[in-house]
């Protein structure tokens, strides 16, 4: 009986690396997204390329009503991988954030996470194996204006997962965060973001297979937070370590240089 490894968000971007990498390695798939034509479409291409199961479930997990429907489409399965990478970003400044952006994105980002978490952790336990991946972001390092909730709650992830961690440190379960900084996806798009995306240079933006085979790569090391990319790190180092005056400061020049650029 194969293994069944369940992907969050795996329309496009890092969650359908994730689905196809998996799929590699032999898992049946779980994956859930919100275009139907499209996830069902990259389904049916895993199907047959790398002669697996692959069960679509379209919700929207920024909802109870979603998190519900999931939680019923996979009673019957044993989840040996989870990966929370579902998630959204929001363009406008918070105090014209709307009340349901606000709900949309604690719950999805947060909610979702923990909830699902807990229900396939408990198989885990039973079976005393299995692997949670959660997918933060650099912004857990370095809140950036005009991206306050989104980097709020890819910190709660980050101290969800470490926490996690530490948890099961006794276990045979193993746990990560991964934390990549610009990936080349329509993550920008569907926020309504007009970016850019630079192919080198310091701001350049990572093919989401790159940052999977980085990220795996930290997880064979044993590394919990895994930050894929030199330049991810870097960015990572100075939010970090930098006093907070400089850092904010650095900040501030480095919105404004990019709000200028766009014509903000």
């Amino acid at each position: 009986m194969k293994k069944v490894a369940l992907i969050t968000g795996a329309t496009s971007g890092l969650g359908l690396a994730y689905a196809k990498e998996y799929a590699k390695k032999g898992y049946n798939l779980i994956i859930t997204g919100r275009r139907e034509d499209k996830i069902k479409e990259n389904g049916k291409k895993i199907e047959e390329r790398y002669h697996v199961t692959v069960k679509v479930v379209i919700v929207d997990l920024a909802y109870k009503k979603g998190v519900d429907i999931l939680l019923n489409e996979m009673k019957e399965d044993e989840i040996e991988v989870l990966i929370n990478n579902a998630g959204f970003g929001l363009k406008p400044v918070f105090s014209n954030t709307t009340k349901e952006d606000i709900d949309r994105i604690m719950y999805l980002q947060m909610n979702a996470v923990v909830i699902l978490t807990r229900n396939i952790l408990n198989q885990m336990l039973v079976r005393n194996r299995g692997t949670i991946i959660n997918i933060s972001s650099d912004g857990a390092f370095a809140v950036m204006p005009r991206n306050v909730l989104y980097s709020s709650t890819k910190l709660f992830i980050l101290n969800f997962t470490e926490g996690l961690y530490l948890e099961l440190i006794d276990t045979n379960i193993k746990v990560q965060v991964v934390c990549p900084g610009f990936i080349d996806s329509d993550f920008h798009q569907s926020a309504g973001m007009n970016v850019v995306k630079k192919k080198k240079g310091f701001m350049k933006f990572v093919a989401p297979e790159k940052i999977v085979e980085m990220a795996m790569k930290d997880m064979k090391k044993g590394k919990i937070i895994s930050v894929p990319g030199v330049n991810t790190k870097i960015v990572c180092w100075i939010a970090k370590f930098l006093p907070r005056k400089l850092f904010y400061k650095f900040v501030i020049r480095f919105t404004k240089k990019r709000l200028k650029k766009l014509n903000r």
